[in-house]
């Protein structure tokens, strides 16, 4: 998929190489260990290319999500995580819900504590389905 010009004038606010920056630090032992994260992880860029395109012109690590809110895995071998959501630095003023293939990506109306200080915004993309490889 080639990521239209509109989609970058929809997210001028926002602070991409912080962003970059802020994904870069994190390191897989940081990551959440259980298994539903553990599969997401292994499991959601090759599913999703498209959609790691489009985070990664943001500065995020589609791998390095800062939550998931998975359901549990169906008798199809598949699990439904009804939203997985990203760190992004800057503001979310501009930044317009985009819809890629059957998945959306928004900003978050509700999320953990992110305890980071500087100006940010949590995002979401939802739903994702993915082979439970676990």
């Amino acid at each position: 998929m080639e990521l239209s010009k509109s989609l970058f004038i929809e997210v001028l606010n926002l602070d991409i190489r912080r962003t970059k920056s802020y994904y870069e630090q994190i390191s897989n032992h940081d990551l959440c260990d259980c298994t539903y994260c553990q599969n997401y992880v292994r499991e959601i860029k090759a599913t999703y290319p498209e959609i790691a395109e489009y985070l990664f012109s943001l500065g995020i690590d589609i791998e390095k999500p800062f939550e998931t809110m998975p359901l549990e895995p169906d008798e199809t071998g598949y699990i439904e995580y009804i939203s997985a959501q990203y760190i992004v630095c800057g503001e979310p003023d501009d930044f317009v819900k985009t819809v890629i293939g059957s998945v959306n990506v928004d900003v978050a109306g509700a999320h953990p504590s992110t305890q980071i200080n500087e100006a940010h915004f949590v995002i979401e993309i939802y739903p994702v389905r993915l082979k439970w490889v676990m």
